[in-house]
């Protein structure tokens, strides 16, 4: 089955570079070449791609314009093509998202074109919406405006559905190996995460880690219980009592301290 890909670029000789990249591929389809982000959205509405090669300044609507029109929950797996300067290939690289600098270099054409493949294959689409959520957060749209309404937006599936939690929906979360469990007030949620990175998203809305595998939000916590040997538990509004971990404790109650 061939992967079905739209290449989105201003420059003429851009679009063709990657073309000439993808048909040597057997296993790939360009179904259509864009010039502009209002031709990309229609292309990627009506032909619902597999991948977009998505060059990031556009005249009109940018790249990350792009994403927000279509919205990051329905946006096929994407590769970012940038002349961007250095703060903002940190961002891509920070959030873990594939970029191939202009001009092109082939063997991270192929690297990138791999690992979308793989993806693709694992149905990693809820992780990588979420890497997309965290670029859109960190560096904005062309608009120069950072976050906005959609700032710490997570997504999670559950069963076929995927699902949109914003950090106020979030109670408290759990490190499960490679996975993160999302809790709300009357759901969980599987996610293949790091706890490092969520404590990244959600620190700026008032969680703080009070366990080496546990995160929550301080305004949900309504009293600290002692135990006889001078430990806590945090007893959230759920009434879920939670471990905290001594190396955390002085940090949580400064935490509280600046919530009360």
């Amino acid at each position: 089955m061939k992967l079905r890909v739209v290449i989105v670029d201003d420059e003429p000789l851009a679009r063709e570079g990657v073309a000439l990249n993808l048909r040597a591929q057997v296993d790939i389809e360009i179904v259509a070449l864009c010039a502009d982000g209002t031709e990309a959205v229609k292309a990627i509405r009506e032909l619902t791609p597999d991948l977009v090669f998505l060059d990031v300044r556009m005249p009109g609507l940018s790249g990350f314009d792009v994403i927000e029109e279509i919205g990051v929950d329905r946006m096929p797996a994407v590769i970012f093509l940038t002349a961007y300067e250095q703060h903002a290939l940190d961002a891509f690289r920070v959030n873990a998202i594939d970029y191939l600098l202009k001009p092109l270099e082939q063997a991270k054409f192929t690297a990138a074109l791999d690992r979308a493949r793989r993806d693709l294959a694992e149905q990693n689409l809820v992780r990588r919406a979420n890497e997309l959520v965290s670029l859109l957060d960190q560096f904005g749209a062309s608009s120069g405006t950072p976050g906005g309404s959609r700032a710490g937006r997570i997504l999670v599936r559950a069963g076929a559905n995927v699902h949109i939690l914003r950090p106020e929906e979030i109670v408290w979360v759990e490190a499960e190996g490679d996975y993160v469990t999302l809790h709300t007030a009357d759901q969980s949620y599987l996610l293949s995460d790091s706890l490092r990175n969520m404590e990244t998203r959600l620190g700026p809305h008032g969680f703080r880690q009070i366990h080496r595998s546990c995160l929550v939000s301080v305004p949900r916590i309504r009293k600290l219980l002692a135990n006889e040997n001078g430990d806590y538990q945090a007893v959230l509004d759920t009434g879920t009592a939670l471990k905290v971990g001594r190396r955390y404790k002085d940090a949580l109650f400064a935490a509280l301290d600046a919530v009360s």
